[in-house]
């Protein structure tokens, strides 16, 4: 049996041998440490952190709170690496998408808003509420991220779009970025999305949407319906 098949259906009635037990089976740190990272993430991302402990973390995982102690100094050191992973991975793929000029202009638009969507739906509004409440700092952190990561990245997209005639010259671009921002910071806020019939992904989806569709030249919106199929739907629906 795969020693991770056994380590998750064999969970050790003395977690004291645990470490001992993932060197017998060679085993390195950064699976260990990945293997802690990967349990919180499924459960902190879902549930919130709040009301989680160390305890309840060795448990899931079958090994010692001493074990994870090794790796990481505390619960708040595990959400902030979780966190920050998730913002930079985020950027990349969206850096990633921006650079790749041989894709479809709005085939790209498209794919990093249903990247973040996706993204976004993994997380909570538990999580963030947990977050803004017991870690500020890292709350200011994300805004910061938001601001010189997403919004930069956002505002590149509109002005390639302007360039490719696809979006309106005559928009003020930064009043524009300074709406998304100020929009998304509202919005995507665990104190809102609380009293919101959406989650973190459909209000996301629902801002670009509107934003998009107030920027489109004629050349853009004629291009954008028909790569999305919106013709097509329009018709079928008046149909019925």
């Amino acid at each position: 049996m795969p020693f991770r098949a056994f380590f998750y259906r064999h969970q050790e009635t003395d977690k004291t041998k645990t470490v001992s037990l993932l060197k017998r089976f060679n085993v390195s740190d950064l699976e260990i440490k990945t293997k802690i990272l990967e349990a919180a993430r499924e459960n902190y991302f879902a549930n919130g952190f709040s009301k989680s402990s160390m305890d309840d973390l060795a448990q899931l995982l079958g090994m010692s709170k001493k074990t994870i102690y090794k790796y990481f100094s505390s619960k708040d050191e595990i959400v902030r690496e979780l966190t920050r992973e998730k913002m930079y991975s985020i950027y990349n793929v969206c850096i990633r998408l921006q650079k790749t000029k041989d894709i479809d202009f709005l085939d790209r638009v498209s794919s990093v808003t249903k990247i973040l969507s996706e993204e976004m739906s993994l997380i909570k509004p538990v999580f963030y509420l947990d977050v803004k409440r017991n870690l500020p700092d890292l709350w200011k952190e994300i805004d910061e991220f938001r601001q010189k990561g997403i919004y930069e990245n956002f505002k590149n997209f509109i002005l390639e779009g302007i360039e490719l005639g696809l979006f309106r010259r005559d928009i003020n671009v930064d009043v524009l970025v300074l709406m998304y921002a100020n929009t998304i910071q509202s919005v995507i806020n665990p104190d809102i999305l609380v009293n919101l019939p959406l989650n973190s992904s459909q209000a996301y989806s629902a801002i670009v949407e509107i934003i998009f569709g107030g920027v489109f030249t004629e050349k853009g919106k004629e291009k954008y319906m028909t790569s999305h199929n919106v013709v097509d739907k329009e018709k079928e629906y008046v149909s019925q």
